[in-house]
């Protein structure tokens, strides 16, 4: 029979083991790293953090399954800056024009009315509907295939008034953040956008690092034909479908069929409070982010007039991210470095 005598080296040589073990299970935690760099701290912060953590850890009471996380956030707004204009309605003027002198009918349309009009008040005024009826207009008649390639390049080419700068390039940097703190725990991200999805799934990649069959926006209607021997799809300069506010919720459901588990919106005109509050009843642990446009100074300061969207994150706890005070910076900083154009 063999025996074994324990000398103090073995207990040493075990507490030493025991040391390496727990460290080597400790290594993907970095307690000094912040994922969050241009938050602020505080309680908006801090709520995302601990969402987060408590979404990925197995045997947490915040432990959502894999298959389940999945966040969705609309653009204009929540993404990058939708003032003075949508980015998406920049490219369209001249196809607007030229739209309406082939179709006069088409000027009957509100959306197309005012835009023609210079009505900007009155455009902005009717939503994310006006401007699907402008984008219909604009690409009446072209095939899907000659939109997705001229409206990649138009929306890149698309310069915010206030910042002499591309769309793509001003998205807002806290969200970007959030956007790959996400992903790296596991969560599936998309775009819930009224922009028409031509247009968002054109710049998604590039501006966001969301790819383009993860967005969801406004469709345009299409019919079947055949050019030059070729089966197309040829936009019909109607309006298919708005996703905006009440359309958002079952547009999600139709391209993802699961509710999402983390959302984000802003406030400005009610299209997301809908959206937020699907995600919420979800049955289950769920954030719900409200950027709140109150920095005049950075970005823009503005609101419904009855404050409705802020009163909604009251009611149904969505938490509100200020510009003003969650977040240390807006933008990149070479778009910071410029002093904005009023």
């Amino acid at each position: 029979m063999l025996t074994y005598r324990w000398e103090p080296r073995h207990t040493i040589a075990t507490f030493v083991a025991l040391v390496m073990l727990v460290n080597a299970g400790r290594a993907h935690v970095d307690p000094s790293s912040d994922p969050l760099p241009s938050w602020n701290d505080g309680a908006t912060k801090t709520a995302i953090v601990a969402f987060v953590a408590g979404a990925a850890s197995e045997g947490d009471a915040g432990y959502i399954a894999p298959v389940d996380r999945v966040a969705v956030f609309d653009m204009d707004g929540t993404l990058m800056p939708e003032k003075p204009l949508p980015g998406a309605v920049l490219p369209l003027a001249a196809d607007v024009k030229g739209a309406v002198a082939k179709r006069p009918a088409l000027a009957n349309e509100p959306g197309v009315a005012a835009f023609l009009k210079g009505d900007i008040p009155a455009l902005v005024a009717l939503g994310q509907a006006g401007l699907a009826q402008v984008t219909a207009a604009a690409i009446d008649g072209r095939t899907t295939d000659e939109v997705a390639d001229g409206m990649a390049r138009e929306a890149h080419a698309a310069v915010n008034a206030r910042w002499g700068t591309p769309y793509p390039r001003l998205a807002y940097r806290p969200m970007l953040e959030l956007l790959r703190y996400l992903e790296a725990n596991g969560f599936e991200t998309w775009i819930c956008s009224g922009s028409p999805i031509a247009y968002t799934r054109g710049i998604a990649r590039d501006a966001f690092g969301i790819p383009p069959d993860r967005v969801i926006g406004s469709a345009l209607a299409t019919r079947v034909q055949e050019r030059e021997g070729r089966v197309v799809l040829v936009y019909t300069g109607k309006v298919d479908q708005v996703v905006d506010r009440e359309g958002k919720p079952p547009a999600i459901y139709r391209a993802i069929g699961r509710r999402p588990a983390f959302v984000g919106g802003n406030v400005g005109g009610v299209g997301d409070v809908s959206m937020m509050r699907y995600a919420m009843d979800r049955g289950g642990p769920a954030f719900a982010l409200l950027v709140n446009h109150d920095d005049a100074a950075r970005e823009f300061a503005y609101a419904e007039k009855g404050g409705e969207s802020l009163a909604a994150a009251v009611r149904y706890h969505f938490h509100i991210a200020s510009i003003r005070g969650d977040w240390n910076t807006v933008f990149d900083p070479s778009v910071n470095a410029r002093p904005p154009t009023p």
